[in-house]
């Protein structure tokens, strides 16, 4: 029997150096993903993609990891989908800061046109 994961989290940021993505890969090690065959982590060049669908997912200790290494030169974001609480939590990697944005799904789907 399948369920609806509680958690997605979908997110890119580039570029990485090994110490960066071996810290990312440090913390994301305690995700509880619904498919263990799929890796929550994965490197693309210089560029780190998280994807994410399961119970658990370790937001905070990815966060604190990407504000250690971010620099003006870094781009990218994390979208945090809370399937039970029907939020999007989206955080954009950009000039060295992280910017945090959080709106119900249901406004995101409607400003999306879907």
């Amino acid at each position: 029997m399948s369920r609806e994961p509680l958690l997605k989290v979908y997110g890119h940021v580039y570029p990485v150096s090994a110490v960066c993505y071996a810290d990312l890969a440090a913390a994301c090690a305690d995700a509880l993903p619904d498919a263990e065959d799929i890796p929550v982590l994965e490197r693309d060049g210089d560029m780190a993609r998280i994807s994410f669908e399961g119970v658990y997912f370790p937001v905070d200790e990815v966060l604190e990891v990407l504000a250690r290494h971010l620099g003006a030169e870094h781009k990218g974001k994390l979208d945090v989908l809370d399937m039970e609480g029907w939020r999007l939590t989206r955080h954009v990697f950009e000039g060295g800061r992280i910017t945090s944005s959080s709106a119900p799904l249901n406004n995101v789907l409607d400003y999306s046109g879907h």
